[in-house]
């Protein structure tokens, strides 16, 4: 901390401490009696600048106050803003690193999702392409069906067809007719009871045990 002084005549504050002190906007400290005889000229005794004062006292504004500070209070206040700010900065640069973390994640994950969705999108042609397989196959077998249901029903309409069942039915009936029934019964040897007697008169009502 320096001593406060005029620095046109040297008039230390403490000397005289009602004597007032001002500070120009030049920043040169000049004593009432001083800033008095230049007054006139309205220009600073010491560099000819235009002259603008302010009073040193208790009421000076902070800006003004700051310039009669001990400057080690400023340093370590400095230390403090520097610290705060290159905390800041490095929260800033964290944040940032895990931003694009999350970003490589994400792009690994969506190329991921693209290969899944290619795959699924293949096998959806695959089923498609063997459904429609299928459905060619059913729809063929249906056809041929259906043909030889016609074919069929056209063969039971021609007279050949229709002979050849008329035959057939008469032949079986004759044949039905014509074959002995007693065929049908056990031979009389096989049962040599003589309570039993069988004869057939050619009607079933005949049959006798």
């Amino acid at each position: 901390m320096f001593r406060v002084h005029c620095n046109k005549c040297f008039l230390h504050r403490k000397t005289d401490p009602a004597v007032p002190f001002h500070l120009t906007q030049c920043r040169h400290v000049i004593c009432a009696p001083c800033l008095g005889q230049s007054s006139q000229e309205r220009k600073c005794p010491l560099c000819g600048r235009a002259l603008k004062t302010i009073q040193i006292n208790r009421e000076m504004p902070t800006c003004v106050a700051n310039y009669f500070e001990d400057p080690l209070r400023f340093q370590q206040m400095y230390r403090k803003i520097s610290k705060f700010q290159a905390d800041q900065r490095a929260s800033d640069n964290l944040g940032f690193y895990r931003q694009l973390q999350q970003l490589e994640q994400n792009k690994r994950q969506l190329e991921g999702f693209c290969k899944m969705e290619a795959q699924l999108n293949q096998k959806v042609v695959e089923e498609k392409k063997r459904i429609a397989e299928i459905r060619t196959y059913i729809a063929y077998h249906e056809d041929a069906q259906k043909r030889r249901r016609h074919s069929t029903g056209e063969r039971s309409h021609t007279p050949e067809f229709k002979e050849a069942w008329n035959t057939s039915v008469s032949t079986s009936d004759q044949t039905q007719s014509d074959k002995p029934f007693n065929s049908f019964c056990p031979d009389a040897n096989m049962d040599s009871r003589p309570t039993r007697r069988r004869s057939f008169g050619g009607d079933t009502k005949d049959l006798r045990l």
